[in-house]
């Protein structure tokens, strides 16, 4: 199973306020068996689904997620997961820290 981590973005000018960084984990039988650092256009929802479809990413961890954009990445396949909802998401728990 491949996870995203999409980072905060920090202050950006206008050219690339929508271009966030992404850690992706490889993970097998619970445990991370690869990391890829990626850039990602986390502002555009096509775009991000589009990356995440290619990818095979099928949960995806951000700082905010709005239930609209939870159920239409559901319609995918795709588990949409804001920060302070996995605090007890052991294998989150264990990427930050």
């Amino acid at each position: 199973m491949r996870m995203a981590l999409i980072l905060k973005q920090k202050e950006q000018d206008e050219v690339d306020r929508h271009i966030s960084q992404a850690i992706v984990f490889n993970v097998e039988d619970g445990k991370v068996v690869g990391v890829e650092n990626e850039t990602v256009e986390a502002g555009n929802l096509t775009s991000l689904s589009t990356w995440a479809l290619a990818n095979k990413i099928k949960t995806i961890y951000l700082p905010a997620v709005d239930e609209w954009v939870r159920t239409f990445f559901w319609v995918m396949g795709i588990t949409m997961k804001a920060y302070d909802e996995s605090v007890d998401d052991k294998l989150f728990q264990t990427f930050i820290l």
